[in-house]
Parts: C-alpha cells; sequence; structure tokens
C-alpha cells in the first residue's frame, strides 16, 4: 500500500470509490445534502487541486482516498478518509493514518468527525489518540462528534 497527492485525472476513481464507500450512511442518515455521496465530480477535481487530497493505492489499483485541510497555527482537519470497502478492517486504516500525520511533522493538533452511531470509526480514531470533545448536528438523523489529537513534541 501507498499513498500519492491525488491528480485530477484519478478523480473518477476516486469519486466512484467515495460513493461506495458512504453509501450505507447515506441510507442510514439521509443527508442528501451533506453526503459525500453526492459530491460533484468537479467539486472533487477543486479539492484535489485545492487541498492536501492523496490517492491511497494497492497493487497498482486505486482503494481510496483522504482529504486534509490545513487550518493554520499547526492545525489540521482530517476531512476525510475512504477506503474500498473489501480493504477495511485490515489495519490499512492505521497505516494510512499515521502514514498521512506524519507527512505533516510541524502539526500540533489534528481535529476530524464521525457521525454519532458509527462506533466501528469511533473506536478506531479514539485508538489512535483521538479524543472527543464535541458534537454537532447536521440533520434530524445525523450528529456528528467532534475530534482532537494533540501531538506532544
Amino acid at each position: 500500500m501507498w499513498i500519492t497527492r491525488s491528480k485530477t485525472d484519478e478523480a473518477e476513481r476516486l469519486l466512484a470509490i467515495q460513493q461506495e464507500a458512504f453509501a450505507c450512511d447515506l441510507r442510514k442518515y439521509e443527508d442528501y445534502d451533506t453526503s459525500p455521496v453526492n459530491e460533484p465530480i468537479d467539486r472533487l477535481r477543486t479539492k484535489i487541486n485545492t487541498f492536501y487530497h492523496y490517492t491511497i493505492w494497492q497493487d497498482s489499483n486505486i482503494i481510496g482516498g483522504i482529504d486534509i485541510r490545513d487550518l493554520g497555527n499547526g492545525k489540521y482537519r482530517l476531512n476525510r478518509i475512504f477506503l474500498l470497502q473489501e480493504y477495511q478492517n485490515k489495519g490499512l486504516g492505521t497505516q494510512i493514518i499515521n502514514r498521512v500525520e506524519s507527512e505533516f511533522p510541524q502539526a500540533v493538533e489534528w481535529y476530524l468527525d464521525t457521525p454519532h452511531l458509527n462506533n466501528r470509526n469511533r473506536h478506531f480514531y479514539e485508538k489512535l489518540g483521538y479524543q472527543q470533545i464535541g458534537e454537532h448536528r447536521l440533520s434530524d438523523k445525523l450528529i456528528l462528534i467532534d475530534y482532537k489529537k494533540t501531538i506532544n513534541k
């Protein structure tokens, strides 16, 4: 498995994987306006050109992506991470997060959010040192738990 900066010609494949990865959440939360499933391809291309967007590879195949935002002053946001279902629950997520975080040695804080009902994600992020700092509601069905990880230097 390796990670490279995303290129706009990878956007269609990345979007297809993102749609597959978040389809279950869309059915559960019915968050049609905010779901990554409904992201237009042009918006993803803009993210690739504007932010830190990475493509995750396995055996020369794109298997996922990760979107990082620089919030300034050593603060970063893991905006989105997605993997094809067959690569989930194999320890790749931990490797990916650790590798991406290591790309930002200047980071002092990392932020992210995940759905309140997604216990698997919540356990995963907490295992990696993220601590719950709050929550915010996106819709009647979707509450996101906010997390923060402080890097001790």
